[in-house]
């Protein structure tokens, strides 16, 4: 199979695809053969044999070049768009970029033409499935996996920044696994040239009015309709590679504009958590957080600083952490405490041999100091004072990074949530169940009781924070032994179920998601 570069699951690219579907009729009632119809046709040189998918801006065919005798897929601007010369020129420009690009983890453009109003391309057939696909059938991929299309997409990239060109599509339906296991970046529909001075001045929007590019992936920058560079592919390929190796997409939601604005302002679920398994090394983790940082200027800088990263990692073994930042320097540093603590243990037990009778004070203390447990590295690198953000949005992020009580506070001591601050008190609620969360982890069932029922009694948090508490309470109630308040609760939170998916099918939609369905059975929730 070739790619198809539709995202299927995404609404505005079915909204798409079904409005090049409307037109291929207008067509068909004119008279007029669509590009959708080309099977068994010639075009130029090339046998049309089967089609392959559809895309947002072409029909994808599998062909044979019949001078060359090779099988080919032609990209066949939809007959929609021919007639528009801005899609045209996008159309020759993906062409264009492409083509300047010559490495073995891209697709290879082969020929660009123009036959009785069709316009196409012929490029490379990859016998094998894109990424999405083997998410779809077989699940998060393994850590090895990872690495290696981490390695392979940013190669591609690096090529193509260093031609000046940004892809501005990287997702998993744009990577190719091919039969022999090799993977390829494809459509560079979307490239930009940067010494491309009219399109480097302004955004393009597609008829729907979203900047172009598949918004589950998108860059905040992109988002926003700013001009893009590298540093944009190399956050789209963060997402992309969360996806791989959680199995699900850092952010979801069913209306591409919310989909945007979360790639704005939340902060995802932390990897390994996502992923459910500690199977992933934290210095690939720190690599992908690094890569999907809200600001451009915070990610890796280019895709040789983020080879240069897992060369770094792979060739020492991963004791070099100087460019992946605080996680990976975290994981080092907590393997140097280890090693010094067993040093320790083996020089004690040295001198109880030798010195026993003159030493034994001393080793005593030494045997009792040993005894204690260490401290974690993430406990000596927190500061025990709390840094005041510029935003609540990076409070709360430096609080998913301590994940203590006193991060989780500070994001309600620096930005209260007042009556007309709703990003305060969003942020507020989703503080507060995170720390009521935490002293459940450290059986402070009536700490995290108390926060819970502040939080779900309180009118101005919305109701599906207000109802993910309440799921919180019911667990604690039952550690507590508390069954008439539980049953009580219970009672509240069946109702908040049912008026949730009676009144905001969204935010219904997302607490059935976070909280399992096993859970949700037994506590009653059912409509």
């Amino acid at each position: 199979m070739i790619h198809d570069d539709s995202d299927l699951s995404d609404p505005l690219a079915e909204r798409t695809e079904a409005m090049g579907e409307a037109m291929d009729s207008v067509s068909e009632r004119k008279g007029i053969v669509s590009s959708s119809q080309l099977m068994g046709s010639r075009l130029g040189n090339y046998q049309i044999l089967r089609k392959l998918g559809r895309g947002g801006m072409a029909d994808v065919y599998a062909a044979r070049d019949l001078i060359l005798g090779r099988e080919v897929a032609i990209k066949v601007l939809r007959s929609d768009f021919a007639s528009d010369e801005t899609y045209v020129n996008r159309f020759r420009r993906e062409a264009k970029a492409a083509a300047k690009l010559n490495h073995p983890n891209i697709i290879q453009i082969y020929e660009v033409g123009n036959v009785d109003s069709f316009h196409y391309i012929a490029q490379e057939l990859v016998d094998g499935d894109n990424l999405r696909q083997v998410i779809t059938r077989s699940g998060a991929v393994s850590a090895d996996e990872a690495i290696e299309v981490l390695m392979a997409v940013g190669s591609a990239l690096e090529v193509a920044a260093e031609a000046r060109i940004t892809h501005r599509d990287i997702k998993p339906e744009n990577i190719m696994r091919s039969s022999r296991g090799i993977i390829k970046v494809a459509d560079f529909g979307l490239a930009r040239v940067a010494t491309d001075s009219v399109d480097a001045t302004r955004s393009d929007l597609t008829q729907v009015g979203l900047t172009l590019g598949t918004p589950r992936y998108m860059s905040p920058e992109q988002i926003q309709g700013h001009v893009v560079d590298v540093r944009s592919d190399l956050y789209s390929l963060g997402i992309s590679m969360y996806h791989l190796i959680a199995g699900r997409p850092p952010f979801e939601a069913e209306d591409p504009l919310a989909l945007a604005v979360m790639h704005l302002h939340e902060i995802p679920a932390p990897l390994d958590l996502a992923r459910g398994s500690s199977d992933v090394p934290e210095w690939l983790i720190a690599i992908v957080a690094k890569l999907i940082r809200k600001r451009p200027e915070d990610r890796f800088q280019s895709p040789s600083e983020v080879l240069a990263a897992i060369h770094a990692q792979t060739i020492s073994g991963g004791t070099s952490a100087v460019t992946i930042g605080t996680a990976a320097a975290t994981v080092r540093l907590q393997r140097i405490v280890d090693e010094s603590r067993q040093r320790n243990r083996r020089k004690a037990l040295k001198w109880t041999g030798a010195v026993a009778a003159v030493m034994i004070g001393i080793i005593g203390t030494c045997a009792a100091m040993l005894s204690r447990p260490p401290k974690s590295v993430t406990q000596i690198l927190r500061p025990d004072q709390v840094p005041q953000a510029t935003s609540v949005e990076e409070q709360y992020l430096i609080a998913v990074v301590r994940n203590d009580e006193a991060g989780w506070s500070a994001v309600s001591d620096y930005f209260p949530p007042v009556e007309n601050q709703s990003l305060h008190i969003r942020y507020y609620a989703k503080s507060q169940l995170q720390m009521a969360r935490q002293m459940q982890s450290d059986n402070q069932w009536r700490a995290a009781e108390e926060v819970l029922r502040r939080l779900s009694a309180d009118p101005k948090i919305d109701r599906l924070y207000r109802t993910l508490a309440l799921v919180s309470r019911c667990e604690g109630l039952k550690q507590l032994d508390r069954p008439e308040l539980l049953q009580e609760t219970q009672a509240q939170l069946q109702a908040a179920y049912k008026e949730l998916h009676k009144t905001n099918s969204s935010a219904a939609i997302i607490f059935d998601r976070v909280v399992p369905e096993k859970t949700r059975s037994q506590l009653g929730l059912t409509l």
